[in-house]
């Protein structure tokens, strides 16, 4: 079920249908949120523990107190009121109050590379599968990038498969994957919701009940401007980073047969961000 965020969730530019029936009155298309006051200011009840960093040798893993209050966070939720989400690849920011659920294959790599070279603080940078207290950090600035999911797929298979065997796969297993309509059965065959993230479903890896604001790949540089100028950079550059030299566009890599098993693996994001081939 969407939640409350939801009524306030935009896309730069584009209308989804994902919250047709719940945003009437909600923003023209295009303008920002109208909110009182600044929402990156506000002041919120603290609660012990629960300031996560990851460590200063290690942008992977979250400090002592932070692995403990991730173990403990059932205790910590009947101590404070404060339910935990479910796991996600987060960035987070105390100093600029902002939370970026990290969706792997959607330009994260020139986004972390450019809130690093314009000076934003950071202080979980690139924790993997990790919890955070909805109420503690009810008030942060929460945003995601999402991807036409039958392009982000042949990029996937391009940076994982092609390049090199970053799955880490049996060598035969490997070799046959070099077709891509095999690497689209093999994908077919996972669990899409708890797989590794480069496939698993984009639903699965944001926060949909919490998120204020999502950037589409289509429009990247406009978007990630945008979460620039909300958390108080006028001036900044974008570093780019990442990119897969002469791919052909996504489209030429589908036969009818994997353009609609894809579409039914990914059947969730597609309707969630109004995504068609």
């Amino acid at each position: 079920m969407i939640g409350e965020k939801a009524r306030r969730l935009y896309f730069l530019g584009v209308a989804s249908p994902m919250f047709d029936k719940i945003t009437r009155g909600s923003p023209v298309l295009g303008e920002t949120p109208r909110l009182d006051g600044n929402p990156l200011s506000c002041d919120r009840r603290r609660f012990p523990a629960v300031e996560m960093k990851t460590a200063r040798n290690n942008p992977n893993r979250l400090t002592i107190p932070g692995l403990l209050a991730q173990r403990c966070h059932p205790l910590l939720g009947l101590a404070t009121g404060s339910r935990w989400s479910r796991k996600y690849d987060l960035t987070i920011s105390h100093q600029h109050r902002f939370i970026w659920f990290r969706v792997p294959k959607n330009g994260t790599s020139t986004f972390l590379k450019s809130m690093e070279s314009n000076g934003v603080a950071l202080d979980v940078v690139e924790a993997h599968m990790i919890r955070y207290p909805l109420r503690a950090y009810h008030d942060y600035y929460k945003f995601a990038v999402v991807r036409n999911p039958w392009d982000r797929l042949v990029s996937c298979w391009h940076n994982k498969i092609l390049q090199k065997n970053r799955f880490r796969l049996p060598e035969d297993l490997h070799r046959r994957l070099h077709d891509f309509s095999a690497f689209v059965d093999y994908v077919s065959q996972k669990n899409i919701e708890r797989c590794d993230t480069h496939i698993a479903s984009q639903s699965s890896l944001v926060d949909l009940d919490e998120v204020d604001h999502l950037i589409r790949m289509e429009s990247y540089e406009e978007g990630v401007a945008h979460v620039f100028r909300t958390i108080g950079f006028d001036s900044f550059e974008i570093r780019s980073s990442n990119r897969t030299p002469t791919r052909k566009h996504y489209a030429e890599y589908y036969t009818d047969e994997t353009r609609e098993k894809v579409g039914r693996i990914y059947e969730k994001d597609i309707r969630n961000f109004n995504y068609r081939f």
